[in-house]
């Protein structure tokens, strides 16, 4: 903290996180599903051929993050991500524009490579190296900010596509990602405390607190070759899979239920909303509970809560269902770098977690078109939906094996 009592500057990276968060993921991730219908039936696609271009994004965002973690880490920052969130709200923003899936899927590769250096790579490393004390507050406010997008631009979406068209819903939030984002690395982002003279937030006392693996920690040559990154990928990859494959066929699986389109929406909010305060309070968790007990406790509530979509005809099953996983998948976004860090370290935490969110963007690829093909073979999402409970079992021991050897692999490490 400075001496003559100022805001932190940590702080004002927390807003600048959320601004990217909330204009990336909120619209990008978590609004793709009001587009899924309207654009299939309108173009005569398919499901699964539509959100293909999803796949394409994940996987140019995947094969980017690596590249990402290395050039936020070298470089200027502000420069990097300056490029990169221009390139994703003009991407997505011409989407408007596409007849044919083949111009969906090349606009799809130049919004990965944007994405990548845009939200969750840099977001996650600011606030790593930001914060000591709180980190897990700090981490779960700035990916709160994807339930608060999704909160407001899924019904948003919903009533410009219904009263203009789909093509304006795309214009319109291209517009939107780029007045929040580009400004934002332009005049906020800042990759470390050292860059503006200061100490994390804690300061010595934090920094004495911390083991010499977190404040050092290994390279990303060592931590291809430890156990616990492995660990940490099939972490990250079955929850990603299993997350991304429900969320974007909420709204489609409601209305072929029998839910009206606005009421579909409606939910989505309400799942937005909890999603919002599930991230707060599973930072919060960590910071006080531990990172085992709180990861269980989302995972516990993932699995619960996937199953009631059996039921979700029911409405009071629907709103319990989306309250119960607006919580829950907060284990995907908040959990994951505060893992890292806490079992990996902090020495080259961007380019390792860059590694590491080849997983994310890998499981976002499968998740969204497998539960589209699915459909399109079963013409339902049950088999779907079992699917991604089995896996988030796998992701649970996975989750207990790496946690509960955080201090043997720390020896290890050293």
């Amino acid at each position: 903290m400075n001496s003559d009592k100022k805001i932190f500057y940590g702080w004002w990276i927390v807003v600048g996180s959320f601004l990217l968060n909330f204009a990336g993921i909120g619209i990008i991730m978590n609004s793709m599903g009001v587009f899924i219908k309207p654009v299939s039936e309108s173009l005569g696609f398919t499901r699964g051929g539509f959100t293909l271009y999803f796949t394409i994004a994940a996987l140019s965002m995947m094969v980017m993050a690596p590249v990402m973690g290395k050039l936020l880490e070298r470089y200027d920052i502000r420069f990097i991500m300056t490029v990169c969130t221009t390139m994703m709200a003009a991407s997505f923003a011409l989407f408007s524009q596409c007849r044919t899936l083949t111009q969906f899927y090349i606009l799809a590769f130049f919004l990965g490579i944007g994405s990548a250096g845009s939200h969750i790579i840099p977001v996650s490393m600011m606030i790593t190296n930001w914060f000591i004390d709180k980190r897990g507050l700090a981490m779960g406010i700035v990916f709160a900010a994807t339930g608060v997008g999704g909160l407001i631009f899924n019904p948003l979406a919903n009533w410009i596509i219904m009263h203009y068209s789909w093509q304006a819903a795309y214009w319109t939030f291209g517009l939107i990602i780029g007045v929040l984002s580009i400004p934002t690395a332009i005049f906020i982002v800042c990759a470390k405390p050292a860059d503006k003279g200061l100490l994390p937030y804690g300061g010595e006392e934090a920094l004495t607190r911390q083991t010499l693996a977190e404040q050092g920690g290994l390279t990303a040559t060592q931590a291809l070759r430890n156990r616990a990154f492995w660990l940490l990928a099939v972490i990250i990859l079955l929850i990603a899979i299993a997350n991304m494959g429900v969320l974007h066929h909420i709204i489609p699986y409601l209305t072929d239920l029998g839910f009206s389109s606005t009421t579909a929406a409606t939910l989505m909010s309400l799942h937005m909303t909890m999603l919002i305060f599930g991230k707060i309070l599973a930072g919060g968790l960590a910071d006080r509970l531990g990172l085992l007990k709180s990861y269980l406790v989302c995972m516990a509530g993932l699995m619960v809560s996937i199953a009631l979509l059996y039921g979700a005809q029911l409405m009071w099953v629907a709103i319990v269902f989306n309250i119960m996983f607006g919580f829950s998948i907060a284990v995907r976004t908040v959990l994951p770098p505060l893992m890292t860090a806490r079992v990996l370290g902090q020495k080259h935490f961007g380019v390792i977690y860059g590694f590491l969110n080849i997983f994310t963007t890998l499981g976002t690829a499968v998740g969204v078109p497998l539960s589209g093909f699915i459909y399109d073979w079963t013409k339902s999402y049950h088999l779907a939906f079992a699917l991604y409970i089995f896996l988030c079992l796998i992701a649970a021991a996975a989750g207990i094996a790496v946690l509960a050897q955080t201090k043997k692999m720390y020896t290890g490490a050293a």
